[in-house]
């Protein structure tokens, strides 16, 4: 008997992809496997769990514990269009460390397990050749293919729907499933209710038109870090020599959203800083500290706001997980 893994994003794609596995080998194990970033839109959480209860499939529910934005704060660094390790410390590395090494992360539920013809261990002898792992990747999306494969060796890897041009809902009507809400706002994919780090302008543009709420909640957090990563650039702080007075209420806000008077204080002079920003005087090399960082390239969030007709609606990003992943696991 053989196990199919099949990694669950919430994204319709990986639904058609659970579909054809279930027709095909009806007999084997097949697992749902889903990574949470703690970010995400409610309506995923309907729609993994509906997912597993119509198809009848097992679901494995991992998490390391931690958001995006706290992984940002604890790093000291502000995940953007260019580089973003959310998605590779949060998704990948629990995943990978799991099914290689049999270590669980802190966070794990059983959902449908009764499904489950046989159990599936990680740790059991020959795993990686009796286990077929599958991603929802398309034809359009084929770049990614040989990446995929590479980080995941030595795994059989298999892409369904690069051969196969199904209509996703189609399928999900088969079911009588309601597709992911983000779909429905004008969303490429169903990932971190709509606040991707590595989304361009007119992702970004579109989630202020969608959402208004989300985006005031995402502008603030990005002027937050921005400005906290601008204070750890000091080389006291930075060298550990003089202590780090702002990550508690940083980080208590992201978590929480409580904004301390400190944060109050930091989203009150936004737009000062965004004309002068030398709060935090010079850095090592003696140069200003008057960088303000952002999620998308040479623009930030609340200039987007302001300016958003000057923003190109056709940078759209977006997160390429399972890629950009150096493997270290092979060990």
């Amino acid at each position: 008997m053989k196990n199919h893994i099949i990694f669950f994003s919430g994204g319709m794609s990986s639904f058609t992809v659970a579909h054809l596995v279930k027709i095909k080998y009806p007999n084997d194990n097949i697992l749902l496997y889903f990574t949470d970033t703690l970010w995400e839109d409610s309506d995923l959480y309907r729609f993994i769990y509906e997912a597993s209860d119509k198809l009848k499939l097992p679901m494995l529910y991992h998490s390391v514990g931690l958001t995006p934005i706290q992984l940002m704060a604890k790093e000291r660094f502000l995940y953007n269009s260019r580089v973003g390790n959310c998605s590779k410390k949060l998704k990948m590395e629990p995943a990978a460390k799991f099914l290689k090494k049999g270590i669980k992360p802190l966070i794990e539920i059983k959902y449908n397990y009764e499904f489950l013809k046989t159990d599936i261990s990680p740790l059991e002898e020959e795993f990686a050749a009796d286990t077929i792992l599958y991603f929802g990747i398309g034809w359009d999306e084929m770049h990614r293919e040989d990446a995929i494969k590479k980080n995941w060796a030595p795994f059989d890897v298999q892409m369904p729907l690069i051969d196969e041009v199904i209509n996703n809902e189609d399928v999900l009507n088969l079911y009588g499933i309601r597709k992911p809400r983000l779909y429905d706002m004008g969303f490429a994919h169903n990932n971190c209710k709509g606040r991707c780090v590595k989304a361009g302008q007119g992702h970004y543009k579109n989630l202020l038109l969608k959402d208004e709420k989300t985006f005031q909640e995402v502008k603030e957090q990005e002027i937050v870090l921005s400005e906290y990563i601008r204070y750890t650039k000091q080389p006291q702080i930075k060298s550990g020599k003089c202590k780090d007075y702002l990550f508690k209420d940083v980080y208590n806000y992201l978590s929480t959203g409580i904004k301390s008077f400190k944060i109050e204080k930091i989203l009150e002079s936004v737009d000062y800083l965004s004309s002068s920003r030398r709060l935090f005087g010079n850095d090592s090399k003696g140069n200003p500290i008057n960088k303000p960082y952002s999620y998308i390239k040479g623009m930030t969030l609340n200039l987007l706001e302001k300016q958003p007709i000057q923003c190109d609606m056709w940078d759209i990003g977006g997160c390429g997980c399972f890629v950009d992943y150096e493997n270290t696991l092979n060990d």
